[in-house]
């Protein structure tokens, strides 16, 4: 008996939500209350869906930023593809997941279908099919699908959609598969890598994929035994969500590569023997029976997460050559900057946002454990109070207000105010010492004492003075404006309009990039931040400027690593 199609839905695999119904005209599936999505990487009109319910199949356009996955493929955006009965939609990859179920007016023949003999017209390239009766068919031309490749599998819900392409566009090769290698590891490999700033591990069986699922380890596969936040020994762990293990074998088997990526800081300060957390890595290896790569940060450098070291790794020297595909590969990690949550269950604020910040700087999905494992959605997050890229993509002058001037028409004494890492130093240096200012340094003559007899001395000789220090509060400025007032000399303050995460992201900068630079620890801009006084003109200022940051690179590598965020929360 022929089936005919009544009516064509799209049913999330989480049943979270109703089924939504396909319209003949366009129906828009995405972030909306509709589907309870909340990710900002799914857009709001992440595909567009369009039932032909004559034909027995649903057209499916990608039309977000990101891609979405029809039968494990990813699409290719605005171009049409066909999916029927069964077929599996994942709006990004691994996640917010569909199914299509189709409604007939009469029951479906389940009987086995007759062979199909497939050819192609050499002069119009029109394909035809032919089935065990003799009769045969010739395929529509329509402006939004472009004709079937490969016949349709008795079992829709492990078919693949066939890739589809509209009649105006020029044919393409078909979108190729996952690249893997042939030579799966045959048993684990323990590297360290750059003066053991970097632990490896392959366990046997790992293959390298153009697909990645990354995951952090910590409160994302394990969590303590214990209840409490860090492990009480090196046995104290548990894995975190039921469904981890079926979840990793399910990946594995359709040709992902599994990695973790982990933050251990408490090894390189010898808190954590290696030797014990080696241990503890291949117990849980062996516990998840799946193979994996694992790869561990042991100091704060560019392997340590936001930063994009462990990554890079990867991909250049850990996956057999074999290029990873970023639209096709996700990460999973707790540490997703979300609020705390007392209800429905309550939930601790996140620790950082490193690990939603390592996907960010990537440029792949980023999941929550609980997105990924139970279907739970994500929840609003609080995302980083500074972003590199608008400080380097910002505009404006280097002064303000418009009127200030670099150099003043006469002898004068100038007070900097700023964050350390702020660019008060480099700005003194290069704008100001050239006209004639001479440098005042307390890192350099030892007190403020010898500052200001400094200052006094260079202003006898009839010198233009910068005070070269951080100068947060009154106290601190108020000894170099009565050393300029019993000179009778006037008195500028030049203030960075730098503010505390953006000084830490250019310390953490100068620390990546500039080995002889001696890093600043957060005491220090902490203590600044605390004592920090805006000033004012009250102090005996003749005016008040502030002072642009405006970053300069000396190779494009450097400028995309500031781009990036260093800061982990």
């Amino acid at each position: 008996m022929a089936k005919v199609v009544k009516d064509c839905f799209l049913t999330p695999l989480s049943g979270q939500h109703p089924p939504i119904r396909i319209k003949s005209e366009q129906t828009m599936v995405g972030r909306s209350p509709e589907t309870l999505i909340q990710d900002a990487n799914c857009s709001r009109n992440q595909v567009c869906l369009k039932a032909f319910a004559a034909d027995d199949y649903v057209l499916v356009k990608t039309l977000g930023l990101n891609a979405s996955v029809l039968n494990g493929k990813v699409m290719k955006k605005d171009v049409g593809y066909e999916a029927y009965d069964g077929d599996v939609l994942e709006l990004l990859p691994g996640i917010h997941q569909y199914r299509f179920d189709f409604k007939y007016e009469t029951p479906p023949d389940r009987a086995k279908p007759a062979k199909i003999e497939k050819k192609t017209d050499s002069a119009t390239g029109t394909s035809s099919t032919r089935d065990g009766s003799g009769s045969s068919s010739s395929k529509r031309s329509r402006d939004e699908r472009s004709p079937k490749q490969g016949d349709r599998s008795q079992d829709a819900s492990a078919r693949l959609s066939a890739v589809k392409r509209s009649k105006a566009e020029e044919p393409s090769k078909p979108e190729p598969k996952a690249r893997t290698s042939l030579k799966p590891s045959a048993e684990g490999v323990w590297e360290a890598l750059d003066n053991k700033q970097l632990h490896i591990y392959t366990s046997a069986g790992v293959v390298a994929s153009s697909k990645i699922a990354a995951y952090d380890m910590d409160g994302t596969l394990i969590k303590t035994k214990s209840g409490n936040v860090f492990p009480k020994s090196i046995d104290d762990w548990q894995i975190a969500f039921s469904e981890v293990p079926g979840k990793l074998k399910s990946l594995h088997k359709d040709g992902f590569k599994l990695v973790i990526f982990t933050n251990q800081a408490g090894i390189g300060k010898g808190k954590v023997r290696i030797e014990d957390f080696r241990q503890k890595i291949e117990a849980l290896l062996h516990k998840l029976n799946v193979p994996m790569q694992v790869f561990i940060s042991t100091v704060s450098g560019m392997y340590r997460k936001p930063r994009t070291g462990m990554w890079e790794v990867l991909c250049g020297q850990k996956n057999d050559g074999v290029t990873v595909d970023k639209g096709r590969s996700f990460y999973v990690g707790d540490a997703a900057g979300r609020p705390e949550v007392k209800k429905p269950i309550k939930r601790k604020k996140d620790h950082s946002s490193a690990d939603r910040l390592l996907a960010l700087n990537l440029g792949i999905s980023f999941l929550t454990p609980e997105q990924h494992f139970q279907n739970v959605p994500d929840t609003n997050w609080s995302g980083p109070e500074f972003d590199p890229k608008q400080a380097c993509d910002a505009g404006g002058a280097l002064l303000s207000p418009s009127s200030a001037k670099m150099i003043g028409p006469e002898q004068e004494v100038i007070v900097m105010v700023g964050f350390p890492g702020s660019g008060k130093s480099h700005f003194a240096r290069h704008q100001l010492a050239p006209h004639g200012y001479q440098l005042v340094n307390r890192d350099t003559l030892g007190s403020w004492q010898k500052c200001v007899a400094s200052m006094e001395a260079a202003l006898r000789q009839g010198k233009r003075v910068v005070i070269d220090n951080t100068n947060p509060d009154v106290e601190s400025r108020k000894r170099y404006v009565q050393a300029a007032a019993r000179a009778n000399i006037p008195v500028r303050c030049f203030v960075m309009d730098v503010d505390y995460r953006h000084a830490r992201h250019n310390n953490l900068f100068r620390e990546l990039t500039d080995r002889s630079h001696q890093a600043i620890s957060d005491m220090v801009f902490n203590s600044y931040k605390s004592k920090f006084q805006p000033p004012s003109l009250s102090e005996g200022y003749k005016e008040i400027v502030k002072v642009k940051f405006i970053p300069k690179f000396s190779s494009p590598a450097d400028e995309q690593l500031y781009r990036m965020f260093l800061l982990e929360k």
